[in-house]
């Protein structure tokens, strides 16, 4: 699993590390952290791209999307943490989608 993992990672040359409480993801002036599983990811200065089974996410810094959904608005510095499944936290605070 790690194989793929660092083979994506590689690949799409964004910043990834590991910690206790899953895998971050730096770009777009934000943090990704999420769950330790096989994805796909992609991040750069404009935009972080997350996939994986049972999760997707996306940002290019100003809006945040899970699952195709959007879960409102991201400013420089925040950090997104999708480690607990079905719950989306930005600094913290878990956050509803935005269904309008």
């Amino acid at each position: 699993m790690y194989a793929v993992v660092l083979a994506a990672v590689l690949l799409s040359g964004c910043h990834v590390s590991v910690d206790s409480g899953g895998q971050k993801i730096v770009g777009a002036g934000v943090t990704f952290v999420v769950p330790y599983r096989t994805s796909q990811i992609s991040s750069g200065p404009s935009q972080i791209d997350y996939r994986s089974e049972g999760l997707n996410a996306s940002t290019d810094g100003d809006t945040l999307l899970v699952d195709g959904r959007s879960y409102g608005g991201l400013s420089p510095g925040d950090v997104v943490d999708l480690t607990e499944q079905g719950v989306v936290k930005v600094n913290g605070v878990a956050r509803a989608a935005d269904d309008r």
